[in-house]
């Protein structure tokens, strides 16, 4: 683990039971030293990222800044934030999308469609199990062979990763079945009256981007057809991707100018009728005048 990742771990600390820690209590979570401890606060603080008061550090307005940044921003927000609120609304759901990072998978955008309330316990910025949900099994299904065995070696003891297959064959099986298939359901595994269903969001180069859910009450959910529903989300999914493949980078921003400690030589315009190519050069019908002598750096800059 790098020192940056590991500084940044210093904010998965806090939450609604800790919103606020001492640096003795950040230090003994995550077995820092105090000196290293007192460093990382220290550059979070300055970074914004956290706020310190009476010895009391707790989360800083830069993450709020930035999560309007996101907002603003981020490409599959952008492309797919319409296209699933549009899909929720028609079916009378609550529209999610999706994205992971390492072996985090995190909503970045929810809309609710639903005639009435959803109780999700997992809506915008919440982190989703691993292997529970449509939403989980559809990014798992969209990853390598190679890093799905690196996450069935990791977790193949733990009762989440053992229901989608016993054996890594089996998990192995069952995950090609959903990408083959193009998205997945589940019925009631994280909270018992929901159902939902998944389809995976690529870049042009094939890299998934994401996903986009469905989230229904189970009643409402059995009305539909369950293989047409995947059709359309499916289909959705695939407009948010072509949105996506069409995204060209943008010029980078210019870096501000840092010509600290250079020395720059202003040189003066040519006057009238002199030779294009005599840059420096008097002309002739100027006044017949010494020039300034040149010091040894003037020149060398020239």
């Amino acid at each position: 683990m790098s020192s940056l990742t590991r500084m940044l771990s210093v904010l998965d600390l806090f939450s609604r039971d800790h919103t606020t820690m001492t640096a003795e209590q950040i230090a003994d979570a995550l077995a820092l030293s105090r000196t290293t401890c007192y460093r990382y606060t220290r550059e979070l603080t300055q970074a914004g990222l956290l706020v310190s008061h009476g010895g009391q550090f707790m989360l800083g307005p830069r993450i709020i800044e930035l999560d309007y940044r996101m907002l603003d921003s981020d490409p599959l927000i952008n492309a797919g934030g319409p296209i699933v609120s549009e899909l929720a609304d028609a079916m009378g759901a609550t529209g999610l999308l999706t994205a992971i990072y390492d072996d985090h998978i995190v909503n970045v955008f929810a809309h609710s469609g639903s005639p009435r309330p959803l109780p999700l316990s997992f809506g915008r910025g919440t982190t989703m199990p691993m292997f529970k949900s449509s939403t989980s099994k559809v990014l798992l299904s969209m990853m390598s062979r190679g890093r799905l065995m690196r996450l069935w070696e990791r977790h193949q003891h733990t009762p989440d990763c053992r229901t989608i297959g016993a054996d890594w064959k089996t998990f192995w099986r069952t995950l090609q079945e959903i990408r083959q298939r193009g998205y997945a359901a589940s019925f009631g595994e994280l909270t018992p009256e929901l159902a939902g269903i998944s389809a995976p969001v690529s870049f042009n180069d094939g890299e998934v981007a994401g996903c986009i859910s469905l989230v229904f009450l189970r009643e409402y959910f059995d009305r539909f057809d369950l293989q047409l529903l995947g059709t359309r989300l499916c289909a959705a999914a695939a407009d948010v991707s072509k949105l996506l493949a069409g995204l060209k980078s943008p010029a980078a921003p210019a870096a501000p100018s840092r010509a600290r400690g250079r020395r720059t030589v202003a040189t003066k315009p040519a006057a009238a009728g002199a030779h294009p190519g005599a840059r420096g050069k008097t002309a002739k019908t100027a006044p017949a005048r010494k020039p300034p002598k040149r010091t040894a750096a003037v020149t060398k800059a020239l």
